[in-house]
């Protein structure tokens, strides 16, 4: 094979990649931008979204009694502070997956878009 060959192989390659990354990019970049206007709290998986109403965090806590027995008797104090740092790890969570896809979308379109600018001059020859 001729150098020249391999180069153009090379350089057609790579402005396919950053074409695809921007494709890509712009896709995530919509669909996170969609969730932003869309939901009021960003949305996360159907079990991560329910993970509060489920045991341990729905589960009603024994109190203690005397001599270390526990009484069919709830406390309910425990129960809500139990339930309010699981919506608190939620909101954190979704502060986090957030950050990720925006990140994600950032990320491929930059790349996507250097590669396609860097390798359309050898394309455009």
């Amino acid at each position: 094979m001729k150098p020249e060959t391999i180069k153009a192989i090379f350089t057609n390659l790579l402005f396919v990649i950053g074409v695809i990354l921007l494709i890509v990019g712009f896709a995530q970049g919509t669909r996170t931008a969609v969730k932003l206007l869309t939901f009021d709290q960003y949305p996360l998986d159907s079990y991560e979204e329910t993970k509060c109403d489920q045991p341990p965090y729905a589960m009603p806590v024994p109190a203690p009694l005397e001599g270390g027995k526990t009484a069919p008797v709830v406390d309910e104090g425990a129960a809500r502070q139990t339930k309010a740092d699981c919506v608190t790890q939620l909101t954190h969570q979704r502060k986090v997956r957030q950050t990720e896809d925006i990140v994600g979308a950032i990320t491929m379109l930059v790349s996507g878009g250097a590669l396609v600018y860097f390798f359309r001059r050898y394309i455009l020859k």
